[in-house]
């Protein structure tokens, strides 16, 4: 029997926040989710087709963490401004 997409998964609300044109990063991520792979989730998105921008952090309590921000979903729909 096929597995159904279970739409409280991590995955899921990691993608449903990131449609709504908001930024994540880790520790967010964690927090907000209990999502401690963002990367392996992120990294799965892109496979699907999303198109996602990572911005290296370099001040302020997220530092060194990388913060997702969706750009475009598969179909070519724009995200955000």
């Amino acid at each position: 029997m096929p597995r159904r997409p279970n739409r409280n998964s991590k995955s899921q609300k990691v993608m449903m926040h990131l449609l709504k044109g908001k930024t994540l990063n880790q520790a967010q991520a964690a927090k907000l989710f209990g999502a401690w792979r963002l990367s392996a989730i992120i990294f799965n998105l892109r496979k699907k087709g999303f198109e996602i921008h990572t911005h290296q952090n370099t001040r302020g309590i997220y530092k060194g963490f990388g913060a997702y921000k969706m750009l475009k979903t598969p179909d070519g729909k724009r995200i955000g401004k």
